[in-house]
């Protein structure tokens, strides 16, 4: 499987809500940074994305872009709160066919004032 096919099939699974397909996509030792929070197990990334993803109307894939070892994705986040749509760009890493790295990146303004 190459990085678009992984990252895709990634994005959709948990914009879906299906976490547990998520999961089997990511290194167990993920190294993941964001805009307000910073993991380094894929499980406790899952949970927090878990949370997120049920504060979603829905997410909409604006753009794709792969390489060999690395990905990068583009796309709004249709919140249920004051925080509204949220344009996100995500960055991938990838190490044996799995995601190493994710570098999370958005305005995350309204999204602090709501978690306190």
């Amino acid at each position: 499987m190459d990085t678009k096919q992984i990252v895709t099939n990634y994005h959709n699974a948990w914009t879906s809500g299906d976490m547990k397909k998520a999961r089997a996509y990511l290194e167990d030792d993920l190294d993941f940074q964001g805009s307000i929070e910073t993991f380094s197990r894929a499980d406790d990334f899952i949970a927090s994305l878990a949370m997120f993803q049920k504060m979603l109307h829905g997410v909409h894939l604006i753009q794709i872009l792969c390489s060999e070892n690395a990905a990068a994705l583009l796309y709004d986040c249709d919140t249920m709160s004051t925080a509204g749509v949220i344009r996100t760009a995500e960055f991938f890493a990838f190490n044996a066919g799995k995601i190493k790295s994710i570098r999370l990146v958005f305005d995350a303004t309204e999204l602090s004032k709501l978690m306190g």
